[in-house]
């Protein structure tokens, strides 16, 4: 983490703000990742242990800007510290919660149940593939230049490619991934994530544009058609800031798999709780294992995200393929795209 004071205290307090959110923003039913009944979530030791998680997160920014103040350690170490201290607390807020749990059964009595919407699968939201559109554009004219500035440095349009290529089957797998239903209100928590999948997969496409747009300029820089000047690097990164401010709010306004957005109609609770499936769950709910389930991609307990079923094989080809390609990156055998000098 390179530049200015201020810049490495903004980080600082952006690290800070985007752990103290996640609690806010996560569904009431799961806690640091903890899955408890509905009528569990006001329990006294969720509201202590969030007020123990917000205490820590304030004294770790005010430790972290005190340390980059007064120049004791690099700012990208501190910056790693924070992480590092911002998920232990969260992962510790998680463990107590479910200590309680266990010794007070807050299972014991309910009917469980897991749901599920058909719907989904027969009528599918499809992705607007139509939104890719100013990605694709965008590459080819980044080609066009570059054959026409005779330059032989074509590592940007191989990021611009690379965006191309990992998107759509991203975005394929994303919309065919197990839907996040609630047992106890099935068909209105199916309306919620029918609209925030949309939401999600049209983001995705449209960031693939921002993405590619900002390696325009960049590719102008590098083939000196434009100068590299501080305006000229602002307005490149702007497209990519419009996307991440983009994301931002509209994670606040759905909420963790859409459980803030208003469902189409009003329905009654059932009867049935979601199924308490902890035992699948690891890291605070970062990490899911499980042989039973057929999903290989389920949406995680944290944030506006989706993860891997380490229980399925495919799983394991896919982290594997990674791994290699980033040893053979590491020796020099693969080279990946990278901006040139």
């Amino acid at each position: 983490m390179t530049g200015p004071l201020w810049l490495n205290l903004a980080l600082i307090a952006f690290t800070a703000a985007a752990f103290a959110s996640a609690p806010a923003l996560a569904r009431p039913t799961l806690p640091f990742g903890v899955r408890v009944p509905a009528r569990r979530t006001g329990e006294a030791v969720i509201l202590l242990a969030r007020r123990r998680y917000n205490r820590g997160i304030a004294a770790g920014a005010v430790a972290a800007c005190a340390v980059v103040l007064i120049d004791r350690l690099a700012p990208e170490v501190v910056l790693v510290g924070l992480v590092v201290m911002y998920s232990a607390l969260g992962g510790l807020a998680g463990r107590s919660i479910a200590a309680v749990k266990r010794a007070e059964g807050w299972y014991a009595g309910t009917r469980q149940a897991v749901t599920t919407d058909t719907s989904l699968r027969s009528d599918p939201v499809r992705p607007q593939w139509i939104l890719l559109t100013p990605a694709v554009l965008l590459t080819v004219v980044t080609a066009v230049i570059g054959m026409a500035e005779g330059t032989a440095d074509f590592s940007t349009v191989l990021t611009q490619l690379l965006v191309l290529v990992l998107i759509p089957p991203l975005t394929i797998a994303i919309s065919r991934a197990r839907p996040e239903i609630d047992a106890a209100q099935p068909s209105a928590s199916a309306s919620r994530y029918r609209e925030y999948l949309h939401g999600v997969l049209s983001l995705l496409l449209i960031s693939a544009g921002c993405v590619n747009a900002t390696m325009l300029v960049v590719s102008l820089q590098l083939w000196e058609v434009v100068e590299t000047t501080g305006p000229t690097t602002i307005v490149g990164y702007l497209p990519l800031l419009a996307a991440f401010i983009a994301w931002i709010v509209f994670s606040v306004r759905a909420g963790d798999a859409g459980h803030r957005l208003s469902p189409s109609g009003d329905e009654p609770e059932t009867r049935y709780e979601q199924r308490d499936d902890d035992r699948h769950w690891h890291a605070a709910g970062m990490v899911y294992l499980n042989r039973n389930d057929p999903a290989l991609l389920v949406h995680r307990r944290v944030g506006t995200y989706w993860t891997l079923n380490l229980g399925h094989p495919i799983a394991w080809v896919v982290l594997a393929a990674v791994g290699v390609t980033g040893v053979l990156a590491g020796f020099g055998v693969v080279t990946l795209p990278a901006k040139g000098v």
